[in-house]
Parts: structure tokens; C-alpha cells; sequence
């Protein structure tokens, strides 16, 4: 539930945004969605929220991701759900207001080796490529392979909607293709996605790029605020450029360096490209936004830039911290309660979790003292009687008690080995589900892919559990599970 002190803070920002967001630019946003989304399926509730979004008391709430393949890492899902979630939340709590969720693909980020590749079933799927630029521009020809090759992975299944979103991909580039797959996966909830890489909305941020190329305004700014927060202590992600744009095209992103004297047209800004710092300002012209939703270290950079948005006389959203957490499926969760355990046992390192295993199932070891005691009287008894009835064969007869003392060890340790085999299939689970919870260690929500708890290739079911479990507001980490 939202507290007083946010809802407040939603309040001044429909205020902020309201005095600074202008007719032209609504108008303009809608026009391009419109065109953007003419030929596609689109449901009744996202039809809606376009529609909504040519009036003046409708605003956005927005996070932002790279092109992952295939979503990439779980917390893609989390954060769009989140802005789903809290969309809804924010239009229950300001009714005479429309709020919308948006995802703002990064369309033009040239980071390639972050995004090609994902983790399915334990496998590692990597989109081979030598192209260049803005990965949103990539011919998707030599994809085909990975997509034929993730297609056969599920032909057990093939009347699942996995063959369905794989199809989305056969498009002449990357960007339209991911696109049409996030599109397919969220729209019944309504989700508008942007793809900023436009030419009309390049062009209406004209002042933005033209205070970039021809001031240093922008980047003192965000150099002034950096040294304000290093003076505090806090973490600095970005680093400011003299200059902060790109020149893009085909099989290049090139940053613009002002080594001379520049001269660049309004009519040519469909070239221009925004880097990290000049991305949330563009976000923010284009959007009639109220909040970004991010990771931690999103959250920590938009600190960075509050003096930057002054400097073009636009508001600053509320950022808040993303949702996040842990997924299971249902048999998992049923497994971890047959084992004796809670979910957030496994929070902790496995070696422990056996440890306390074995002594929860009553693995006490036999107190062989006894036999111990009993031979080791045996023996001394024995060579007494030796001693003194035949001594010349006390030699012999200690050889053969060294001899029977090997056996009986020997026959002990594999009386270990068998009465602790029967624990074997609960340690190797404890360890496998370890392992899907905490992937070597790391942050499951940053390595793993939903589609590793889909093996019948059915995304949207898992995405609708997810969706009902998630709670926007919850600060530490949340379990969800689907079936």
C-alpha cells in the first residue's frame, strides 16, 4: 500500500509535470505510438492507455532496459511488472488522473556482449555476430541459427507460445523484433513500450541536443552534482563528457568529440544518439512521466543529473528502486518444505543447510566405543593367554588381530558409507536447489532466465503469477512462485 509520504510526492510531480509537459508534446507522442502500433494486435487495455495518453490529466510511470535476448536476466521481468503494478496502485489512489506503464527500450545502446546471450537450462545461448552500432539496428540473419536452435530445445512442445515469440525475431532488424516479443508478452496489461530511435521525437528534442553540442552546460552541471555526492560519500556511476551524444548509423555509434567547430542541422537529429546522461533527459521531454523505475545502480547515477535537468528547465521524477526477488516453482517449494526447510534457508551457504540436514534427519553416528572397548579387550586378554601358553606364537597371533583389527575398520567405514547413502538424494537436492536459488553464488534475479521455469515454453502464465505476487512497494527482496 502507498504511503502518505509518497503519494504526496506523486501529487507535486502531477503538478510539476502538468505546468511544464505541453500540449505539442502530448500530441506528438501519441502520433508517433499511433503509427508505431497500427499494424499490431493490441489490447483493449493498452488501446486505452494510448488513447488516454492525448489527455492532459494522463502521465507516465517508466523503466527502461537494454534488448536482453530472449528478456535476458529475471529482473527485466520485475521491474516491468513493477511499473505495471504501481500504475494501477497510483490510479486507484489519484482517480481523476490517468497513470500509464511504459518500458523505454534501449534501443540504441551499443553494448553488445551484454545483451547476446542467456542462460537456459543450465546452457549458455550466445547470439553470434561481428556486427557494430546500436544493437536495436542489427540485422537479425545470423540469429536464425540461436532461433532455430532455441526452437528445436522445445519441439516436445509444439503448440506452446515459445514457437510464437520466436517468430517475432524473424524481422529485417533487432529492435522491431524485440519489440513485437515484449509487446506479445505485456500487453494485455496495458504496457506502452518506446522506441526512441525516432525521427519525429529526435527532432522535437532539438534543444536538448543543441545545448549538448554547442554549451558544456549540461556536463558542468552533472560534474557540479558528482562532486557533490563523491563529497557525501555516494556512489557515482556515470562520468559526464564534454560531449554526451553519438553520431549513429549503419554499423556504427560513434561518440561526437568537440575538437573543433561544430555544425549540425535540427533536421539531421534522427543521427544523433544519447548516452547515459543525456538518456533521462530526453526520457523526460518526450514522456509526460512521473517516476523511473531502476536497479540500484540506475537509481545511483539519475542522482547525478538533478542540476543537468535545471539547466533545460525540466522536472526531475521520483526515482524508486525496482522490485526484486526470488522465483521457485511450485515443486520446488513443495521439496523444500519435505526436506524440513523454510525458503529462506537457502539464503545461507549450502555446506550449512546439509550440515543441519543430516542432524534434523537424525544423522547421528553409531558410538562405536563399545565395540572399540570389547575388542580392544579381546585382544589383551587373548595375548595373555598366549603369553603365557605358547609365547612363540604370540608373533604370529599379533599379526593376525593386526590383520582382523584391518577388517573390522574396513567393514565399519563401509557400514558409513551405506548408512549414509540414504541421505545422498536429499544433500544432492539440497545442492540443486541451492543452486537454482543462489547460481553460483550470485543474485539469482541477475543470472538466471524466466524461461529456465518454463520448460513447456508457456511465458505469459508465469509472468501473470509473478505479476499478482509482486508488491511495488516492498523494499527487500520478495519470493515468487509459479507452477
Amino acid at each position: 500500500m502507498m504511503n502518505v509520504q509518497l503519494s504526496a510526492q506523486f501529487k507535486q510531480q502531477i503538478a510539476l509535470k502538468k505546468q511544464s509537459y505541453t500540449a505539442a508534446q502530448r500530441e506528438l507522442l501519441t502520433k508517433v505510438l499511433d503509427e508505431k502500433y497500427k499494424d499490431l494486435s493490441v489490447s483493449e487495455k493498452l488501446k486505452s492507455n494510448i488513447n488516454c495518453l492525448k489527455e492532459a490529466n494522463t502521465f507516465t510511470i517508466t523503466t527502461g532496459h537494454q534488448l536482453c535476448f530472449m528478456t535476458g536476466p529475471l529482473y527485466f521481468i520485475y521491474k516491468i511488472l513493477h511499473v505495471i503494478k504501481l500504475s494501477e496502485d497510483l490510479n486507484n489512489n489519484f482517480p481523476n488522473e490517468h497513470f500509464v506503464p511504459v518500458y523505454w527500450m534501449a534501443s540504441e545502446d551499443h553494448d553488445f556482449e551484454e545483451i547476446r546471450s542467456f542462460l537456459l537450462f543450465g546452457q549458455k545461448w550466445t547470439w553470434e555476430s561481428s556486427q557494430k552500432g546500436a544493437v536495436g539496428q542489427f540485422d537479425t540473419n545470423d540469429l536464425k541459427p540461436l532461433l532455430q536452435a532455441l526452437a528445436e530445445k522445445f519441439q516436445n512442445q509444439a503448440e506452446s507460445e515459445i514457437h510464437r515469440l520466436i517468430e517475432k525475431f524473424k524481422t529485417p532488424n533487432y529492435g522491431l523484433g524485440f519489440f513485437e516479443f515484449v509487446h506479445e508478452l505485456f500487453s494485455v496489461y496495458g504496457l506502452v513500450i518506446i522506441d526512441a530511435d525516432n525521427t519525429q521525437l529526435k527532432e522535437s528534442a532539438w534543444p536538448i541536443w543543441e545545448k549538448d553540442l554547442y554549451t558544456n552546460d549540461i556536463h558542468n552541471a552533472v560534474i557540479d552534482q558528482t562532486q557533490a555526492l563523491k563529497d557525501q560519500g555516494l556512489n557515482t556511476p556515470i562520468e559526464s563528457k564534454e560531449s554526451n551524444l553519438f553520431l549513429i548509423g549503419e554499423q556504427k555509434r560513434e561518440r561526437i568529440e568537440k575538437t573543433g567547430p561544430i555544425e549540425f542541422e535540427k533536421g539531421h537529429s534522427f543521427q544523433l544518439s544519447p548516452n547515459v546522461v543525456l538518456r533521462p533527459l530526453y526520457q523526460e521531454w518526450i514522456l509526460p512521466n512521473l517516476a523511473y523505475i531502476g536497479g540500484p545502480s540506475e537509481i545511483a547515477y539519475w542522482q547525478q543529473l538533478p542540476l543537468a535537468f535545471e539547466t533545460l528547465a525540466l522536472p526531475f521524477p521520483l526515482t524508486l528502486k525496482r522490485a526484486g526477488g526470488i522465483l521457485l516453482q511450485e515443486k520446488e517449494v513443495e521439496l523444500i518444505q519435505q526436506l524440513g526447510f523454510e525458503m529462506q534457508d537457502f539464503l545461507s551457504d549450502k555446506a550449512a543447510l546439509k550440515e543441519r540436514y543430516l542432524k534434523q534427519a537424525g544423522d547421528q553416528e553409531p558410538n562405536y566405543g563399545q565395540l572399540d572397548d570389547f575388542w580392544s579387550g579381546y585382544k589383551s586378554f587373548f595375548l595373555n593367554i598366549v603369553t603365557e601358553e605358547l609365547p612363540q606364537e604370540k608373533r604370529m597371533i599379533e599379526a593376525e588381530l593386526t590383520r582382523i583389527q584391518k577388517q573390522k575398520e574396513a567393514l565399519e567405514d563401509r557400514f558409513e558409507k551405506m548408512r549414509k547413502a540414504k541421505f545422498d538424494k536429499a544433500l544432492k537436492q539440497i545442492e540443486q536447489l541451492s543452486e537454482k536459488i543462489q547460481p553460483k553464488g550470485q543474485l539469482q534475479e541477475r543470472t538466471s532466465n524466466l524461461l529456465s521455469f518454463c520448460p513447456d515454453g508457456a511465458l505469459s502464465g508465469r509472468i501473470a503469477s509473478i505479476y499478482e505476487q509482486l508488491d511495488p512497494y516492498k523494499q527487500e527482496k520478495q519470493w515468487f512462485v509459479v507452477s
